[in-house]
């Protein structure tokens, strides 16, 4: 497998040098580059979006063995699924690598480099991707609310807690989306603490199940994230 730590710090230098292409577009799919670009750079844009499609085809595929995992009867077929789903989750690592190797301004591509590694366990390398793709573009919601999952599975919950409210004011559904990992997260902490004491535990889901009756009065009234209901404590 291509060396993980030696790409980021390749592409990390590669972002600062001019000339090199960027991607274009918004949300979590890149589109063409300038028609002034140089061959080269066309090139190497062309490159970046064909391993980044090639990688979210591997993210799918692993999505749909999660849910086969889920829905599995046996712990034989629950251990299969997720076995395929983590074999297509390290997959999808090698064409993100290989998508901000020749584009390292594609935030996409970092986001879901992100993405996978978290759903593999290698928390340190999901956070650092997180960073970057977040330093390309500060504003981009869907790395923040992976970001905030990953925390969770770091048990760092204040910063936690600080992407859930950065979404509840800027991106409702992906706040909503957070806040589902954070009930899951509760769930499997009453049951095993991982580490941390029942109290903290116990405050934390306090605070989930405050901060969901919050959004569900705020959505009921249709009132925004500014109003003073929506705010409540950290």
């Amino acid at each position: 497998m291509r060396s993980y730590l030696g790409v980021l710090i390749v592409a990390a230098n590669l972002a600062a040098l001019p000339g090199i292409a960027l991607a274009h577009g918004g949300g979590s799919s890149p589109s063409g580059g300038s028609s002034a670009a140089t061959p080269s750079q066309r090139g190497a844009d062309d490159a970046a979006k064909s391993a980044y499609n090639s990688g979210v085809r591997y993210i799918k595929k692993a999505q749909d063995y999660d849910t086969d995992a889920a829905k599995a009867s046996t712990p034989e077929k629950v251990a299969k699924a997720h076995e395929k789903a983590q074999k297509a989750y390290r997959e999808s690592l090698e064409y993100f690598i290989d998508a901000v190797g020749a584009d390292p301004k594609m935030y996409q591509a970092w986001n879901y480099l992100g993405f996978a590694n978290r759903h593999l366990g290698n928390y340190a390398d999901s956070l650092s991707s997180y960073a970057k793709a977040l330093e390309i573009n500060p504003n981009y919601p869907d790395a923040i609310e992976y970001r905030g999952e990953a925390y969770l599975g770091l048990n760092r919950i204040e910063d936690a807690k600080g992407a859930y409210m950065a979404l509840f004011r800027d991106s409702r559904p992906l706040a909503d989306e957070l806040m589902a990992a954070m009930h899951r997260w509760a769930d499997a902490h009453r049951q095993d603490p991982q580490g941390l004491s029942s109290a903290d535990v116990e405050a934390f889901s306090k605070w989930i199940d405050e901060r969901t009756g919050i959004a569900g009065k705020t959505a009921s009234l249709g009132l925004g994230a500014g109003h003073p209901w929506s705010q409540g404590s950290r």
